[in-house]
């Protein structure tokens, strides 16, 4: 929030901003520095603020400064007018002083490295007994082994405990918690849970640590070794991973497993990191966190393209490629499934594309991908992915449509062979979307009839969204709402939509927002073109709004949730026609405000391809506004010069769309047209 963070950007220090610091390090006058004092510290540091910082504080921790024979205070090493202070960089300064404390001591530091910058004392010391291969009658001499660690460490000024403001006044006993005990504030208070930890030694003395600055903790994992290092955090993830396991209040704790899957992941457990980053990947996209679903997704994938040379698919070495078995394929393209999942509800749908094309070279190219055992429904998801993403207008095609074509075939043909009919179904709603893009609606309802035969909303729903994202078979429905609208069968596109609006909806899973958009879209511009406005709008609130905010809140986030506003308000004028509506004054606010009409392409041309362009929509609230005659005539003439301008762009962008789309924007540009002579525009 405005106010809450001081943001300060150090640059280099002068020698009079050295100097000034020396003198307040060592609590003297600038006055009684000697001149060679300050030129081997500012030699040293290059001026750099936090070097300096650790130069003084190493100086003053080691007594190094002496009264001169000229009287002011300098170096003990720089008696002589030709010697340095020694140290090439921090890394070597922090390193000076690591060497100097115990082995046992820089051991610890080890683990509270790999641990993190920050630390809970009690993950320190159940991994430290994995570590230590302690055993059961020893946890407490270790227990006080490691806090004797950590004391010097934090003597040192190496690590300081977190301080927090704990959210009880009370410990569990009832009696009044003290300040000093009020610990552990990154991650809220620490939950431990009596059944599994309250046995530890180190139980009711349970605090946090962070390394004072990252440099420290950086200079601690440089000297390493990289075996030493994978092997801790196996470790570590084992201990973290057990305890989630076994406390019923960690499973569905994301904090606590994005940690264990940051230590799975640096531990080179290729396997045990991507499993945990689908399950967390799901949980965050369910939630709207999209843009946190890929970067865990993307974490796994760097891992694996550390290793350079060779050709390479989807940014993955050959020579890795040739070790993975089929069970490791099988994870490899899940995960960027799941990534290209992630960045299309972003509307990324270029870096989708991506992500989705990676996965299909991976496929065609990794030579266990043809072995018996290797799961090739696992495949399908990437052909359900680019057609999305073609659908957003990223991937040029001719006009025949042949990438398209081409790529729908594969896909039915492999899921026929598969006798799944959860991919069967997708992979022939998916050839039903293609037959209507070419014109062949006939046939498009044909293929409809085909879906029907084997669609079981209830037994098939949750399958189809946990591999496709959303139910793509159910949304067949709804496009074909669209094809019936082109033979000019409006009773038969009614009848579909009270056939979604009965018999589909009620039965999907009302969290998944998007989902429920996408089968509901059509629907909506279909009933508020047959003069059902207000009753479209009471059931989008219905079925989507209320839904959401009830799971979500009101700040959560979905790809389709720009839309949402200018539809209601749209169905909200035309259904109420000439009657006064509450709103009014909002309305205009947002119908004159340019950016309202920003609106990102991938948007645009997606749902363009499910009914009217989203932008056509938009366009309506200012022409609603604009029939108002309580409206200033000034400004609806500004507002009908906005509706026009906005409908144009949408029939423009709607050549990338379904036949609806352009029809749709053709058909508002003629009442926007009458509205204009009307105004005298």
């Amino acid at each position: 929030e405005e106010g809450r963070y001081l943001e300060i950007n150090l640059g280099l220090f002068s020698e009079t901003d050295a100097l000034e610091m020396i003198a307040y390090h060592l609590d003297v006058s600038v006055e009684d520095i000697d001149g060679s004092f300050l030129r081997n510290l500012f030699t040293s540091s290059r001026g750099m603020p936090h070097y300096l910082s650790y130069v003084l504080e190493t100086i003053k921790r080691n007594d190094l400064t002496v009264k001169l024979d000229n009287g002011l205070i300098g170096l003990k090493s720089s008696e002589s007018a030709e010697s340095k202070l020694g140290y090439k960089s921090v890394n070597d300064l922090l390193l000076y002083r690591l060497d100097a404390l115990d082995s046992s001591v820089r051991t610890t530091l080890h683990l509270a490295a790999v641990l993190g910058m920050e630390f809970d004392l009690l993950d320190a010391a159940l991994s430290y007994e994995e570590v230590c291969g302690v055993k059961n009658a020893d946890r407490f001499s270790a227990a006080m082994e490691l806090c004797a660690h950590l004391n010097v460490a934090e003597k040192e000024g190496i690590i300081e405990r977190v301080l927090s403001s704990a959210k009880h006044d009370q410990d569990e006993f009832g009696d009044p918690v003290d300040e000093e005990d009020r610990l552990c504030e990154s991650l809220e208070d620490v939950i431990v849970s009596p059944s599994v930890r309250k046995s530890h030694p180190l139980y009711s003395e349970n605090r946090r640590y962070r390394f004072t600055h990252d440099s420290w903790k950086t200079s601690i994992l440089s000297v390493m070794l990289a075996s030493r290092k994978e092997e801790m955090h196996e470790q570590i993830a084992t201990v973290l991973e057990r305890e989630i396991v076994e406390e019923t209040e960690s499973k569905d704790d994301l904090e606590k497993q994005i940690t264990v899957f940051k230590h799975w992941n640096l531990s080179g457990n290729f396997i045990k990191a991507a499993e945990l980053a689908l399950q967390i990947g799901g949980q965050l996209t369910i939630l709207g966190l999209n843009s946190q679903a890929d970067l865990i997704f993307s974490d796994v994938i760097t891992g694996l393209k550390r290793e350079q040379g060779g050709v390479t698919y989807g940014g993955i070495c050959s020579s890795v490629l040739d070790a993975v078995e089929p069970p490791e394929l099988e994870l490899l393209l899940k995960v960027y499934i799941g990534k290209g999942k992630a960045l299309c509800n972003l509307a990324k749908g270029k870096a989708g594309a991506e992500a989705y094309q990676s996965a299909l070279d991976i496929l065609h190219y990794t030579p266990c991908a043809f072995a018996p055992e290797f799961d090739r429904s696992v495949s399908f998801p990437i052909f359900s992915g680019l057609f999305l993403v073609l659908k957003m207008g990223v991937i040029e095609q001719n006009e025949g449509g042949s990438y398209e074509v081409g790529l729908c075939k594969q896909f039915v043909e492999q899921a026929r062979l598969n006798n799944d009919p959860v991919h069967y179904g997708r992979a022939l709603a998916m050839q039903g979307e293609t037959l209507a893009r070419l014109g062949k609606f006939e046939e498009a309802l044909e293929n409809l009839e085909t879906i029907k035969s084997i669609y079981d909303i209830e037994t098939q729903h949750a399958a189809i969204c946990k591999a496709y994202g959303s139910d793509r078979v159910g949304q067949a429905f709804s496009h074909s709402v669209n094809w019936n609208h082109a033979l000019g069968r409006t009773d038969a596109a009614l009848a579909t939509c009270k056939y979604i609006v009965d018999e589909i909806v009620p039965k999907s899973d009302p969290k998944n927002a998007h989902n429920t958009f996408c089968l509901l879209y059509s629907v909506i511009v279909t009933m508020k073109e047959h003069d059902k406005a207000l009753e479209a709008r009471d059931l989008f609130i219905a079925a989507v709004v209320d839904p959401f905010e009830e799971h979500f809140g009101s700040g959560g986030s979905t790809v389709t949730k720009p839309m949402w506003k200018p539809i209601l308000m749209v169905l909200d004028m035309q259904g109420n026609g000439s009657k006064e509506i509450e709103h009014i004054e909002e309305y205009l606010e947002w119908a004159l405000d340019e950016s309202s009409y920003e609106l990102k392409s991938a948007i645009e041309i997606g749902m363009g391809n499910y009914s009217a362009t989203p932008l056509a929509m938009f366009a309506e609230v200012p022409y609603y506004l604009a029939r108002r005659e309580e409206v200033e005539l000034k400004k609806r003439k500004q507002l009908i010069q906005t509706a026009r301008a906005q409908m144009e762009k949408s029939l423009e962008n709607a050549q990338k769309c379904i036949p609806y789309a352009k029809s749709y924007a053709r058909e508002k540009l003629v009442a926007i047209g009458a509205l204009s002579t009307e105004l005298g525009v």
